[in-house]
């Protein structure tokens, strides 16, 4: 009996304290409601749970990411195609400025005709000296891209029309040739329009994608040969009009018909062409595995080896000829000169067709001289 009664007491006491706290819940909850914040937890509660995952992330982060990947391969592409036209603009002023003393060279290799060039004064028609002396009011160049085939150019103009071949056609811009008498320039300037949609240009530093260069032009090497001849002579003139009677020795001098040397032996037809060329005796040429070594009897400053030929067998000719061959692909020599002198016992060239022939074939010249 006083079991059950206790127990009785027990469950009472257990209902009656549930009842307080669900009491003090539902204040609580009421309480939360008038401040306002009972929204705010459902959203927290919202936002924990993993059910709507996958339709928020496709209503609002996939797009965001499908944003941002188009802006990084928008700003890619604008920067590939400006380094392209930094490159292109680099390639055309370093061509215009390497090539500038003849408007016949080949934009990309240099080479040119022996008959292509400009004339003798080209500095003058090109107005390279007339705009510096007034003779013309302007001292640059201009020429606008895309160039135009039926466009009447002048001939620096046609210098820069030639260096800008390889920029395309749907390149805009602009080649600047300036002339400030001390320094010589040429300028490019290229853009290229964009292909990004047009709200994205705007956050772009600009809609076009442009490249810019700037080459010197150097003067060509007859220029220091031209100085260093005016200099030769400016001092020999000097030395003969300070003389007694020097105006008349000086015209002696430069009129005077000198004999042409008589070439009658090998040692004089090699002291002649060390003399002509103003080269130096080199040492043996190492050139095997063909032969042993090549002797020449001189070599000019340019690194071109010259040979006297009094008398030679065609079979030495070969020989020799195999070895030039060498040491012209090795780069140990800069070309090779093969200098013939007739022989005087049998009045006879020694310079046969077979010898002819397999000179031209190993890019070898070879000069006649009738001495």
């Amino acid at each position: 009996m006083m079991s059950w009664q206790y127990a009785a007491k027990a469950a009472k006491a257990i209902k009656a304290k549930a009842a307080k706290v669900k009491v003090v819940m539902v204040r609580t909850a009421n309480a939360e409601v008038a401040k306002g914040s009972f929204p705010l937890r459902k959203l927290l509660h919202l936002v924990k749970r993993e059910d709507g995952q996958l339709t928020l992330e496709a209503t609002m982060v996939f797009p965001l990411i499908l944003v941002l990947s188009f802006c990084m391969l928008f700003f890619s592409l604008y920067v590939y195609r400006s380094a392209n036209l930094e490159f292109a603009s680099e390639a055309a002023a370093e061509s215009a400025a390497s090539n500038w003393d003849n408007s016949q060279k080949d934009p990309l290799t240099g080479a040119y005709e022996p008959s292509g060039n400009d004339g003798l004064y080209w500095r003058t028609s090109s107005s390279e000296w007339s705009a510096l002396f007034g003779l013309s009011g302007n001292r640059s160049s201009r020429l606008i891209l895309p160039v135009e085939d039926s466009q009447a150019m002048s001939i620096n103009q046609k210098k820069l029309a030639r260096a800008a071949v390889r920029i395309p056609l749907d390149v805009k811009g602009e080649l600047v040739y300036q002339n400030s008498f001390i320094e010589r320039s040429v300028r490019v300037r290229l853009n290229q329009a964009g292909v990004a949609p047009s709200f994205y240009n705007s956050l772009m530093p600009s809609d076009r994608s442009t490249g810019a260069a700037v080459s010197y032009v150097t003067e060509p090497a007859e220029f220091i040969r031209n100085l260093e001849l005016f200099v030769d002579y400016a001092g020999r003139l000097k030395s003969f009009l300070t003389k007694k009677d020097g105006g008349q020795a000086a015209f002696e001098q430069f009129s005077e018909e000198k004999p042409p040397p008589y070439i009658d032996s090998e040692a004089k037809a090699k002291k002649y062409i060390q003399e002509m060329v103003n080269g130096k005796l080199p040492d043996h040429l190492v050139t095997n595995p063909v032969g042993k070594w090549r002797e020449y009897d001189a070599i000019d400053a340019d690194g071109v080896a010259h040979d006297a030929k009094y008398t030679i067998s065609k079979q030495e000719a070969f020989a020799q000829i195999a070895k030039d061959a060498e040491l012209l692909r090795r780069g140990e020599i800069k070309g090779c000169v093969w200098h013939f002198f007739r022989y005087k016992k049998s009045n006879k060239q020694y310079l046969t067709p077979a010898i002819k022939s397999e000179l031209e074939r190993n890019g070898i010249i070879y000069v006649v001289h009738d001495l």
